[in-house]
């Protein structure tokens, strides 16, 4: 019975313990369940952490019998063995005094034989003697029966003491194993305690972050509001760009026209100077009163050449002027000066010569 016990009743009380807090959790009512934490933490981790606790007191308080009882075990094995020396001390007295009896009885039987005459007497003390070595092998049978109770006792005494050193060791294993569980029980606690804190932690921050993103929100609705006006604004802008880049774009080409009509004109005035200069060739030779000689053109609609006119959209007019200096001899040198304003959108004007000289071709240079 007692060797089957140690590897035996480990596993089912273990079973009952690791059951015992699911009973009782499932025994509370569900609003303590669900409603109450006690110090913040649920009821199974408490129930938990008291059952535990209660089985480490009274594996605690069983190791301290098991203890106390193999000490008294020990003292008496101590006065079993003492007691087995005594006897064993007596045993050899005894069997000393049998041994000096026996020494004396030979010595006495050699005196019987040299004294026939005391053959009695030492017969009787033969027959005491042999009485008491009787009596004390009947005591040495005693002892000797006593000395083997005492070793079936000590046998017994040291299979016990085993045993109960093997199932000290099967409580000890398991007294480790739950203060494991009791460790590992209070991490458990201590996690949740600082997940706890941390979920609290995250919450007040989610709530400070909800409210900064339903302030942000408001003022981005705020600020759609003013780019939804600011848009439409932009884009009466931009329809009044467009409009105002068709116009510049219709005066545009309008001034190309304008400019190649010019340029146009300019070509045929050059070609009306250069048949001055030949006329001016054939007539220096006679003109000799007059400083200079004013030749006027006209442009091709037909409008008076002399005038310069300085105006914005009105019609080209060139002034062509050929001054001939009074120097006598062949070679005669002049000057023929163009100008003319051109119109141009953006007020720019643009001014051109044209210089001749009898001895070079005439140039035509843009101011």
């Amino acid at each position: 019975m007692l060797a089957e016990a140690p590897g035996a009743t480990p596993q089912p009380y273990l079973g009952l313990i690791l059951e015992l807090p699911h009973r009782v959790v499932a025994a509370l009512t569900e609003d303590m369940r669900t409603d109450s934490h006690p110090y913040g933490f649920p009821w199974e981790l408490v129930v938990h952490a008291a059952v535990v606790g209660f089985f480490a007191v009274l594996l605690f308080l069983w190791r301290t019998f098991r203890s106390v009882r193999s000490r008294l075990y020990v003292r008496r094995e101590k006065k079993l063995a003492v007691a087995l020396s005594g006897l064993i001390e007596e045993k050899c007295k005894l069997l000393e005094k049998f041994s000096l009896v026996e020494k004396e009885y030979e010595d006495y039987e050699v005196e019987s034989s040299l004294e026939d005459a005391s053959f009695e007497k030492v017969a009787a003390e033969a027959r005491s003697l042999e009485a008491t070595c009787e009596k004390l092998n009947g005591a040495n049978s005693e002892l000797e029966h006593e000395i083997l109770c005492l070793e079936k006792e000590l046998k017994e005494e040291k299979s016990k003491h085993s045993e109960r050193d093997e199932l000290m060791a099967d409580i000890s294993k398991s007294i480790q194993s739950l203060e494991y569980e009791s460790k590992s029980l209070k991490s458990q606690v201590a996690e949740a305690k600082m997940t706890f804190t941390t979920c609290q932690m995250n919450e007040e921050r989610l709530k400070i972050a909800t409210e900064d993103a339903l302030n942000e929100n408001s003022q981005l609705q705020q600020s759609q509001k003013q780019l939804l006006q600011e848009a439409e604004v932009w884009k009466e802008q931009v329809s009044e760009l467009n409009k105002q880049k068709i116009t510049f774009e219709d005066s545009k080409v309008h001034a190309e026209q304008v400019l190649n009509d010019k340029a146009n004109h300019i070509k045929t005035l050059t070609e009306r100077l250069l048949k001055m200069k030949d006329w001016a060739g054939r007539l220096g030779e006679d003109i000799t009163d007059d400083d200079s000689l004013e030749v006027n053109s006209e442009s091709e609609d037909g409008t008076p050449g002399i005038e310069s006119v300085h105006g914005r959209g009105r019609p080209f007019r060139a002034q062509a002027v050929l001054k001939v200096p009074r120097v006598p001899g062949p070679s005669v040198r002049g000057r023929i000066s163009v100008s003319s304003w051109l119109p141009f959108p953006h007020k720019h004007r643009c001014r051109q010569h044209v210089v001749w000289d009898p001895g070079k071709r005439a140039q035509l240079a843009d101011l």
